[in-house]
């Protein structure tokens, strides 16, 4: 995610959220991944395969939405000070200290 200087401070909260909720929805997905992989099952067809993986893709959105986990959330409060912190030098008037 590439932060635009020119962007409000709330939009960019809003886009950093976002992400982060993308990011813990991204890992809760391989979480579950993992997991099935430790069950023994049956030799299956692709299609319920697919369809398995569809599901635990789905249901791994829907957790980070609910923010249970907290990973998202954690995500969000470590990162948000460098967004306030680029709001604060993005503004300044072109004279850096290097001389």
């Amino acid at each position: 995610m590439r932060v635009e200087a020119q962007q409000s401070i709330e939009v960019q909260r809003q886009r950093l959220r976002e992400a982060a909720r993308q990011m813990e929805a991204h890992f809760l997905h391989h979480l579950l991944k993992a997991m099935r992989r430790t069950v023994p099952s049956a030799h299956t067809s692709y299609a319920a395969q697919m369809y398995t993986d569809m599901m635990d893709e789905a249901l791994a959105k829907q957790l980070a939405e609910s923010d249970r986990f907290g990973l998202g959330k954690l995500l969000y409060e470590r990162l948000s000070p460098y967004l306030q912190a680029s709001e604060s030098t993005s503004g300044g008037d072109g004279n850096d200290e290097r001389g």
